[in-house]
């Protein structure tokens, strides 16, 4: 990690997303926001005016891979580099499997699943010319725990989490990192419209988070952590 890194965050409209982009502008980098929701990344882009940083907005989906390929294109033509890959947007739909649609599981594959491969496909090749980078991936401990409705959201990132352990393995001899990140409860908009009513005064904050993802870049380049959970201490 360092001054004037270039790092991509995705998801960054709000939530986990903001957080890391508040966390890496004070650690100085350029910031590259990526989200669906141009007006809420025009409100991220402000809440990082006072870090007197270089920051861009491209509002798209994460699962239009042309989209996704032309931004990355701007921002190396431009910069020159990636430093920091951050695969943090998602969707979820909680339902059971009887009542559930095809395009609801289609949706959270494409957002969970596929905007994750777009951004490491795009980004990859520069940093494997360039024999360094780092790619984060913010999955969930649903990533490897099962609930009641939550059939299609858990197996998108079970799916980005086995994802994320192969793509590690095929990297590293580049000097590539690459990390999941496995969050259980955080206090964000994830549990609006839902039943689920976590204590919101003992789970996570998105700045643990943020503080988490900066725990493996700051370690030295030899090292690695590949994989962390996070949860709450004590969440009743």
């Amino acid at each position: 990690m360092n001054i004037n890194d270039v790092t991509i965050i995705t998801g960054a409209s709000r939530g986990i997303g903001r957080g890391l982009a508040i966390r890496f502008a004070r650690e100085k980098n350029k910031i590259m926001l990526f989200g669906r929701d141009a007006d809420a990344l025009a409100t991220t882009k402000n809440g990082l005016s006072n870090y007197a940083v270089e920051n861009e907005i491209f509002a798209g989906d994460v699962s239009d891979k042309d989209f996704v390929k032309k931004s990355v294109d701007k921002i190396l033509d431009k910069f020159g580099r990636v430093d920091h890959l951050i695969n943090n947007a998602g969707t979820r739909t909680f339902n059971k499997v009887i009542d559930a649609s095809l395009d609801e599981f289609k949706k959270q594959i494409d957002a969970n699943l596929y905007g994750i491969f777009n951004f490491t496909k795009a980004c990859l090749p520069s940093m494997i010319e360039r024999k360094s980078g780092s790619i984060i991936n913010i999955i969930s401990l649903a990533g490897k725990n099962s609930f009641v409705t939550g059939s299609m959201y858990s197996a998108s990132k079970h799916a980005a989490l086995g994802f994320t352990k192969s793509l590690m393995l095929e990297v590293r001899e580049y000097n590539i990192r690459v990390a999941a990140v496995c969050p259980g409860s955080v206090d964000t908009q994830f549990f609006g419209g839902t039943d689920m009513k976590p204590n919101r005064e003992k789970i996570l904050k998105v700045e643990d988070i943020a503080e988490t993802v900066m725990a493996i870049l700051k370690l030295p380049p030899h090292a690695l952590i590949s994989e962390i959970d996070i949860r709450p201490t004590n969440p009743k």
